[in-house]
């Protein structure tokens, strides 16, 4: 499952943001950086090996919460799988 965490600030680094994730128990396997443009504003998706409920528990501790002077914002990232198209 993957969870889009946004508003980072954009100069933060990937091991900020592994650091931070790991001292609270997440289980990251890979973060993606995009600043979609913005250099000021940061967007990581965090790839991780756990379940629809994991990556929920993840987006609901993290949305919201003030980190290095932002308020970030977190969302599932549901996987577009085509299963039940062309039925």
């Amino acid at each position: 499952m993957n969870v889009v965490i946004s508003n980072l600030p954009g100069d933060v680094s990937e091991e900020e943001v592994m650091e931070s994730l790991k001292e609270a128990g997440v289980p990251v396997g890979e973060l993606t950086f995009t600043n979609e443009g913005d250099p000021e504003q940061g967007t990581v998706i965090v790839s991780m090996d756990t379940s629809h409920a994991g990556a929920n528990a993840l987006a609901k501790m993290v949305n919201g919460k003030l980190w290095k002077g932002r308020r970030l914002e977190a969302q599932v990232m549901h996987e577009f799988t085509g299963e039940g198209l062309n039925e």
